[in-house]
């Protein structure tokens, strides 16, 4: 392989690397212990890793700055756009149209669940004659989700990733937090969608927006009060202290804000049967709280303010019990503010969830990926164990923890009734079901004890040869919608429902896992000749395969180690995929056979590329190579046959062109460099014949058809409409891709690693050049990718682990 030019000199380079009373829980089995106030404060120390794992995340360009140091990303905004005037045009002549593109993108189907960091975050307020809704969020992204209808809607107002949730009593109208200087709460109305499918604009026009004080860097947990008249919500100010901020949503008026805690506090808890009582929940601190004038205090918790003991979660309970779970996995029952009951080691690890049942029984869920059923004398009879034992992030029965099944009916639901588009002639009904599923297991499995019963999920799917593929492709049967039990969001970004019809759980959506441990999402490609087809993998091990049409995972398989890229060879029936340990590997459509597996580098692939015959795959290294190798047939020999030796830094993006003679890439540092597929050293080399090539693809973010891209750009939003303003620059951009519309029309997607992505019209080689500008994901885009209908987009997202499914309009 011949080096035809170098076009830019090293810059920025990254760095490598059923009773009210106490009697029937005293009544429960030898794991559940009364214990003293004293013996409490001398139990074991917490974990302090746990407790950091669930801290909400507080993440600002800082962070991600210092971030960019140990990963494989750089955000600096340092870049002399005047080196962009040294990479010379192709001689082929293109006409400069710098009009604004077609409005082209809109969201079509999100997939994942923002599982990470996340709690209390998913609810199915309220019931329609067509579909039931569940509420969710991600990224910068409220989701309103009708799986029956394989229908989404959106609210997408939030300018920075949300962080909390809160449903009002009516269940018709949502609030969400945000993170970021001067945080915002957006209270919005969830749309009812008719048996016609007629669209409801009620989502996209915020009812209020709040705007919290410049002191204050991220919501942590918000409730409306059972009245519905005020909404309570937790934020973390710059000195990492908790406050509590209590608005008169109606009018959008702060009425009080006080102190909360010196720490951390994860949650916020409404009494169902009082109008203006609520609990907080936090780091060593647990705090029952009235509104009155002021917030303030329940006199009586004092007597308990010295345990030292991390809450995480929490909920109250038909008996009026209140119901805590801690960071060590002890379950703590509360009656009228003072400690009744602690349940010792219920959970191996912090309990992140407790869920109220309707008919007095409860749910808790754990880091231990188990899920805990407690009947109505308060006492653990059965236990679940997902598919993988993920950390269980949410649980939600329908009941808004006790509302909607009226539980305290006598204060009435009022608050919004002054909106329009809330009611719609519709009357909230109960959600949930008499939780038959549960009965029967526990019929069937009566006087057995947590210990001895375990059920390990399978989620819909059959498994052989260790790959996830679904169960068959029949379309979701709508009844078993209308008879959920509860539903369940996972740390790993998936999403399950229990029914009375299946008495195994249905997977709903599923993303990528991306962890607090570093774990993240970047290879994406299009299958390219079925249009319906599209791939990714992660960190996380997994390949995963989606179908557009159906909006839904159709197989995955774990590998066993972390991926960096995947692509797809031309004839669709391999993928090769480059792992973070500098090796690849290549697979068949269907994830059950290794092909071939090479180890040639010592570290991350960033980007692999098939030629368009075929016959070569080129393979980019964190070790400063290109490696092209000699493909023999789709389940034949792949064998090494030339090196490409001249970055100095490691190769990001390559590109083939049209005859699959030459290779274009870039490096961390931002070099382009061409490449001849030349092994005859004696033969001359013309150092401009790249500037005569059709290039077959655009990965490439630094070429000359992208130079427009560059510079400062402006997101508008388009609910709130502010405009942010980013600087782009070689490295803030991580990802593009072209598609060819028609002969008049090839547009450029660009993502960046502010979250958003840029439509231009292509080739986009001037300062001039108008877009349009999109936001959804809550940190960098990874990777963009057309799919060969010409009508859809794929994203994803490097830490949020969102695949988000666009759809291009107006385009023909």
């Amino acid at each position: 392989m011949s080096k035809l030019c170098c076009c830019f000199p090293n810059r920025n380079r990254k760095t490598d690397k059923k009773n009210n009373s106490s009697d029937f829980l005293e009544g429960a089995n030898s794991r559940v212990n009364v214990l003293s106030t004293s013996e409490i404060n001398s139990s074991k120390e917490e974990n302090p890793t746990d407790i950091q794992k669930e801290i909400p995340a507080i993440i600002n360009i800082g962070e991600i700055n210092e971030r960019a140091t140990k990963q494989k990303w750089n955000v600096s905004s340092k870049f002399d756009l005047l080196c962009l005037d040294r990479i010379l045009s192709p001689l082929k002549e293109y006409t400069l149209n710098v009009e604004l593109p077609p409005k082209t993108l809109s969201i079509e189907n999100v997939y994942g669940y923002q599982g990470m960091y996340a709690r209390r975050n998913l609810y199915y307020p309220i019931e329609s004659p067509s579909a039931q809704p569940i509420l969710y969020f991600s990224g910068k992204l409220a989701i309103l989700s009708y799986f029956s209808l394989r229908r989404q809607e959106f609210y997408t107002g939030h300018d920075n990733p949300i962080t909390c949730m809160a449903i009002h009593p009516d269940g018709k109208v949502a609030a969400t937090g945000e993170y970021g200087n001067s945080p915002s709460v957006h209270i919005w109305n969830i749309p009812y969608i008719e048996k016609d499918g007629k669209e409801n604009d009620d989502i996209k026009n915020p009812i209020y927006i709040l705007k919290l004080d410049k002191r204050f860097t991220q919501t942590i947990s918000m409730s409306f009060s059972r009245c519905g008249t005020w909404l309570l919500v937790v934020a973390l100010n710059q000195s990492y202290s908790s406050e509590i901020l209590c608005y008169e949503w109606k009018r959008g008026k702060e009425v009080n804000c006080v102190f909360c805690h010196d720490d951390k506090v994860f949650n916020i808890i409404v009494n169902p049967f009082s109008r203006k009582e609520f609990v907080t929940l936090g780091v060593k601190y647990i705090r029952f709280w009235t509104i009155d004038n002021v917030l303030h205090p329940v006199d009586n918790i004092e007597k308990n303010q010295n345990l030292t003991v991390t809450h995480i979660s929490g909920s109250y309970l038909k008996s009026k019990f209140f119901v805590s779970g801690t960071i060590k996995g002890d379950i703590y029952f509360w009656k009228n503010g003072l400690l009744s009951v602690v349940c010792n080691n219920i959970h191996k690890g912090p309990v992140t969830v407790v869920a109220p049942l309707q008919n007095n029984n409860f749910l808790t869920g754990g880091r231990d990926g188990k899920i805990i059923y407690w009947n109505e004398q308060h006492q653990p009879i059965n236990e679940f164990t997902m598919e993988g034992s993920p950390c269980i992030r949410a649980i939600d029965a329908g009941g808004l923890e006790g509302v909607l099944w009226g539980w305290g009916e006598g204060f009435g639901r009022r608050a919004s009734k002054s909106f329009r588009g809330l009611n719609n002639g519709f009357r909230t009904r109960n959600s949930v079901c008499s939780n038959s599923f549960l009965h029967e297991i526990t019929r069937s499995n009566s006087m057995l004890t947590v210990s001895s019963n375990t059920y390990s999920v399978n989620v819909n799917n059959t498994t052989a040869n260790n790959i996830d593929t679904l169960a068959n492709d029949e379309p979701m049967d709508e009844q078993k919608f209308s008879d959920i039990s509860y539903i369940v969001g996972c740390e790993d970004s998936s999403m399950y429902i229990f029914s009375q019809t299946d008495r195994e759980p249905i997977r709903l959506t599923e993303g990528s896992c991306c962890s607090s441990d570093g774990d993240e999402l970047w290879g994406l490609d299009t299958h390219p000749l079925n249009s319906n087809i599209f791939v990714t993998c992660g960190d996380d091990g997994y390949v995963k395969v989606y179908n557009l049409e159906r909006k839904e995972l159709m197989k995955k398989k774990n590998y066993g180690i972390r991926l960096r890229s995947i692509c797809y060879s031309p004839s669709g029936i391999n993928m090769a995929v480059g792992t973070n340990d500098g090796s690849f590997f290549i697979i068949n459509e269907n994830l059950d056979i290794i092909i071939s597996a090479i180890i040639d580098r010592r570290a991350t692939i960033y980007d692999l590329a098939y030629s368009p015959n075929g016959k070569y795959l080129a393979v980019a290294s964190h070790d400063n190579y290109i490696d092209i190798y000699e493909v023999e047939s789709d389940l034949g020999y792949y064998q090494r046959f030339m090196s490409c030796r001249g970055h100095s830094s490691y190769v990001t993006h390559i590109d083939w062109d049209i005859n699959s003679s030459m290779i274009r890439s870039n490096s961390a540092n931002n070099e382009l460099f061409y490449w001849s597929l030349i092994t005859d050293a004696n033969k001359s080399i013309d150092p401009t014949s790249y500037r005569k090539v059709d290039w077959h693809s655009s990965k490439c973010i630094l070429q000359w058809e992208t130079k427009g891209i560059f510079g400062s750009k402006q997101v508008k939003n388009t609910t709130t409409h502010e405009d942010i303003e980013h600087f782009l620059s070689p490295c803030t951009v991580n990802c593009c891709d072209r598609v060819k519309i028609n002969n008049d029309l090839q547009l450029l997607a660009v993502g960046d690693a502010f979250g958003n992505i840029y439509i231009y019209r292509f080739p986009a080689f001037s300062n001039d050049m108008q877009y349009q500008a999109f936001h959804a994901h809550g940190g960098p885009v990874a990777n963009v990718k057309f799919a060969v209908n010409l009508k859809t987009l794929i994203s994803i997202g490097a830490t949020d682990g969102l695949v988000i499914q666009w759809n291009l309009d107006n385009v023909e």
